[in-house]
């Protein structure tokens, strides 16, 4: 009996011993799988930054440079000696802060809307909205140019702002938010205390749905602070142009050769405003995220 005790006691730890080392080994290829993936997608990055602050001898050597042997900040200097890029910077940062203002605001009130009141066509509606989705945005360009156009908006930042202040993603996702969020109880008790509809969103609704807002601020930012192709088609003068056009200019035309330092150097300032947002609200990003996955 003793006998057999300590065989069944050595084959349980050669067993544990054996997972042990199977879960030590998977962990260790996972983690050696992230490093890979992280370093295929920060790897652009790094040489952008690296190209922000090399000559451009070094930047054209016929054997590639994986740092600056001599680094300079002439890049930087020369790219705000002859373009106002620090304005185009600050034209994005306007941009981005106006559209997702806007968005914030407009969005989620229609979702407070959709998902806590009644009145007549509303899921019609609704499912209107979520049917707009699926147009490309490239067949309303030309409507869309020509209204601006006839509003004499060109030029200027509010065809850029006022049409893009209720996109149907951002009132579906802020629907849905509330819906699984906001129990009809409060709203009830707050019209009990005499809470006006708009209080009721004000008061109520929005300290609640401020995950959802952050996510939805986050990429709404993003996607403000990258526009290309209407701020291309609005923005005419060389005062009113943001990082992304001002960079475009860069890779040269007919007038004038492509700047590819001066390219680096403007494309790591474009990219650090996002950075800093994405790691200043990097903790209420994920809570948003894993509110909206715990809620359904």
């Amino acid at each position: 009996m003793i006998a057999t005790s300590r065989a069944d006691k050595a084959q349980r730890l050669g067993v544990g011993s054996l997972s042990a080392w199977r879960r030590k080994t998977g962990r260790a290829f996972l983690y050696l799988f992230l490093w890979l993936f992280a370093f295929i997608f920060l790897f652009p990055f790094y040489t952008m930054l690296v190209g922000a602050f090399m000559p451009l001898n070094e930047l054209f050597a016929f054997t590639p440079n994986l740092y600056p042997a001599h680094p300079t900040l002439d890049n930087f200097v020369n790219l705000f000696q002859e373009f106002p890029f620090w304005r185009n910077i600050l034209n994005s940062l306007f941009l981005a802060a106006g559209q997702t203002i806007g968005v914030l605001f407009f969005c989620s009130l229609a979702g407070f809307t959709f998902a806590k009141r009644r009145f007549p066509g509303r899921e019609g509606l609704f499912v209107a909205m979520l049917a707009s989705m699926m147009i490309p945005q490239q067949s309303t360009i030309i409507p869309w140019y020509l209204l601006m156009a006839r509003l004499h908006w060109l030029d200027t930042f509010l065809p850029l702002w006022i049409p893009w202040w209720a996109p149907a993603f951002g009132i579906f996702l802020m629907r849905q938010f509330i819906a699984a969020s906001v129990p009809d109880e409060i709203l009830e008790a707050g019209i009990a205390d005499g809470c006006s509809l708009f209080e009721l969103y004000w008061r109520i609704v929005l300290p609640v749905i401020v995950p959802a807002l952050t996510v939805l601020g986050i990429l709404q930012f993003i996607e403000g602070w990258n526009a290309f192709l209407y701020p291309l088609l609005v923005l005419t003068s060389k005062e009113m142009l943001t990082a992304p056009l001002a960079l475009a200019f860069l890779l040269g035309s007919s007038l004038m050769a492509p700047q590819y330092t001066w390219l680096f150097a403007g494309s790591a300032l474009a990219t650090f405003p996002l950075i800093v947002v994405y790691f200043v609200f990097q903790r209420q990003l994920m809570e948003g995220i894993m509110s909206g996955a715990i809620k359904g």
